[in-house]
């Protein structure tokens, strides 16, 4: 419980020193293009060429995978996010959408409202927003959460602040209220329960060069989704969550599982 309402307020701060920052530099509220605030490197990836790299504030790079090396906050319109060492990410907008794709890694968002969809877009599916509820009583008025990738399964949950009703392709809508997320999995990870788990390839700062060779890149240019059929295992309570971040209720019922670690 103790660890969950640290990371909680170490994510609230992550945010606001990224605000204040931001703010200190002149950095308009009527801006088109984000910016993205490295704490460490972050790299640019478009397939597997190496494109450039960033150790301080700088234009967001649309349409580019960045991998982090350290910690990267990214300001945009009424979206912040936050994404943890050794994230590969990408954001895309448009008129009407802010899509975040997550290769692998952790990335938090806050979000102050709600004037585009936002869609999260991972290699086990895409999960589409129609909805974002904020709590009249929440601090800032932002909803705070998380997108969690690891090898062949997603993590989407709500921290605090309210909740958002989401939909994953040619599925029903589903509610991801505070203290809950939903999970996506591909059908093999069941097949392969107890297999030996492989060795962690060696670090680099290029996606391209790990036991996955070539995956980061290709997946970005198509989209995202893998071929591997996908199983959705629901909305799943965070485990302590809903007292650390002001108790969410709704959603579906499941063993509770821990959050990711916040920045």
């Amino acid at each position: 419980m103790q660890n969950l309402i640290k990371n909680t307020l170490r994510l609230k701060i992550m945010i606001v020193f990224t605000i204040l920052v931001f703010t200190s530099t002149g950095f308009s509220a009527g801006f088109s293009v984000g910016r993205i605030l490295p704490k460490g490197k972050v790299t640019l990836f478009h397939g597997n060429q190496k494109v450039g790299e960033f150790r301080s504030e700088a234009p967001l790079p649309e349409n580019t995978l960045l991998s982090v090396q350290g910690e990267c906050g990214v300001k945009l319109n009424h979206l912040y996010l936050v994404a943890l060492d050794q994230s590969l990410f990408s954001i895309t907008t448009n008129n009407n959408s802010r899509t975040l794709f997550v290769q692998k890694g952790t990335v938090y968002f806050a979000l102050s409202s709600t004037p585009y969809t936002l869609v999260f877009q991972t290699p086990d599916g895409v999960i589409t927003t129609n909805d974002i509820m904020l709590k009249a009583s929440s601090t800032n008025q932002l909803l705070k959460g998380y997108v969690y990738v690891e090898e062949g399964i997603t993590r989407v949950g709500v921290l605090e602040g309210g909740s958002m009703i989401v939909t994953l392709t040619d599925d029903k809508p589903q509610l991801v209220a505070a203290g809950h997320e939903l999970r996506l999995a591909q059908a093999d990870i069941f097949k392969e329960e107890g297999k030996a788990e492989k060795e962690k390839p060696d670090e680099t700062d290029e996606p391209g060069k790990t036991d996955e060779a070539g995956k980061a890149g290709e997946t970005a240019a198509t989209g995202g989704m893998s071929t591997t059929t996908k199983v959705v295992l629901g909305v799943i309570a965070i485990a302590g969550i809903g007292a650390a971040a002001a108790g969410g209720g709704g959603g579906g019922g499941g063993d509770a599982v821990a959050s990711p670690a916040g920045p």
